[in-house]
């Protein structure tokens, strides 16, 4: 496993906590010692000075043996050594009197052995930290993949009926085709260049949206099929990239009364921290509908998303009710 340079700092800082934690045990330890002989306070305060330092070396050991015995099990080998060098260690100082050394290599083992569980503990909670991490950073390359591929394939269909719907406007009116073209432009240039961010401003995102519109309306007869409305102001307020349009989509593509006045409906409700999208389409479950199965990301892929980049700052509620599908997403954002 290959330890980055932010992981280092982090595995030093725990140790830092460590070092701080153990000397004021220490030092709590020795306040309350009862000692009223000379000679057997000092060697008690010197031992446990010894201790201290032998507990923060035991500690940063047992750490990485942890981590070495998740390749090779072996390595656990290395603890019972440790353990055994650890009660054996008032033998080896001259200066611990004969008849303390069984009490002292007692008291040392315990030590040594509740440190180093310390220090295993630590390496657990460290290592699931990291796992959560790399998980999340996974999940984020994997969605960035799935847009990447929404970026760069826009709906065939869409755009095959779109520009056939152009060209027909070519010579009926020339002026409504060219804005046609500047507003697919538009779409694509934003699409390909303009979302390789985690964020971009709002009022990027709703021009978006209004030229989508704009060109879809193209492929109906109905100039009064689509209910657009937006409350409140984008100014100074930012959002993750072709969050709506999936829900755009599926409200076109479900859509199972086109003639109808307003048959689709979408709105914004833009607040202070918040922005409220609520898309409606018919939905008569009676109609059969010719669906486009290679329109855009699916509503799994959009909560993925949301799960992610809005963790615990969003709701979002999808309702079929009285031959309508409803769809309301709210965001916090920071303005």
């Amino acid at each position: 496993m290959i330890i980055t340079m932010k992981k280092k700092l982090n595995i030093w800082i725990f140790f830092g906590i460590a070092c701080i934690f153990f000397n004021l045990s220490a030092v709590a330890e020795l306040l309350t010692l009862r000692i009223t002989i000379e000679g057997a306070f000092v060697t008690m305060f010197s031992y446990r000075v010894v201790l201290q330092l032998l507990s923060l070396f035991i500690f940063v050991i047992s750490f990485f043996l942890t981590s070495l015995c998740f390749k090779n099990k072996k390595f656990v080998l290395c603890f019972l050594l440790l353990y055994a060098l650890a009660f054996a260690f008032p033998f080896l100082l001259g200066w611990v009197r004969e008849g303390d050394r069984i009490s002292y290599s007692v008291y040392t083992f315990l030590t040594i052995l509740v440190n180093s569980w310390y220090a295993i503990v630590l390496y657990f909670g460290y290592d699931w930290f990291n796992k959560q991490k790399q998980t999340k950073e996974l999940e984020k390359q994997n969605l960035q993949s799935e847009l990447s591929l929404l970026k760069n394939q826009i709906n065939p269909h869409f755009l095959f009926n779109t520009l056939n719907n152009i060209d027909s406007l070519i010579k009926k009116n020339p002026d409504y085709a060219s804005e046609s073209i500047v507003e697919l432009s538009d779409i694509m240039r934003y699409m390909i260049y303009e979302t390789n961010v985690n964020k971009v401003p709002l009022q990027k995102e709703l021009d978006y949206i209004d030229n989508y519109l704009n060109l879809q309306k193209l492929q109906y007869f109905n100039n009064e099929l689509v209910e657009y409305t937006i409350t409140g102001s984008p100014e100074n307020k930012e959002v993750a990239p072709m969050l709506f349009i999936p829900f755009i989509e599926n409200a076109f593509k479900h859509c199972t009364n086109k003639e109808a006045k307003h048959a689709i409906r979408f709105s914004f409700s833009l607040e202070s921290g918040k922005i409220c999208f609520e898309a409606i389409n018919i939905a008569n479950k009676t109609q059969s509908i010719s669906k486009d199965k290679s329109s855009g990301i699916g509503l799994d892929t959009v909560k993925r998303r949301l799960e992610i980049l809005y963790p615990n700052k969003y709701s979002l509620q999808i309702q079929e009710k009285n031959d309508l599908f409803c769809a309301l997403l709210m965001i916090k954002i920071n303005d």
